[in-house]
């Protein structure tokens, strides 16, 4: 199975990291992207998630209406990962 995946506006320092990691590894750009995908959504399997319909609402309704009052995507992951 092949998938393609584009990422852009990639700040210039993620980028100039991630060339760094992955030649520090031996493997392409690419190769190491994937690898740090893989190992971050694995830690994350661990992270609970919503039981019940009612924790899922909950859940929701701590971010609904956010798309409204946050500029882009970016400035809304931010304060979803309580940077801002």
């Amino acid at each position: 199975m092949s998938t393609t995946l584009t990422i852009r506006n990639l700040d210039e320092e993620v980028k100039r990291k991630l060339r760094i990691r992955a030649a520090e590894h031996q493997v392409s750009m690419e190769a190491e992207a994937r690898a740090i995908l893989a190992t971050s959504l694995d830690e994350s399997d661990h992270r609970p998630s919503p039981r019940t319909p009612e924790e899922l609402r909950e859940r929701l309704s701590q971010v609904r209406g956010l798309w409204k009052t946050r500029g882009n995507t970016d400035e809304l992951m931010k304060f979803t990962r309580g940077e801002d």
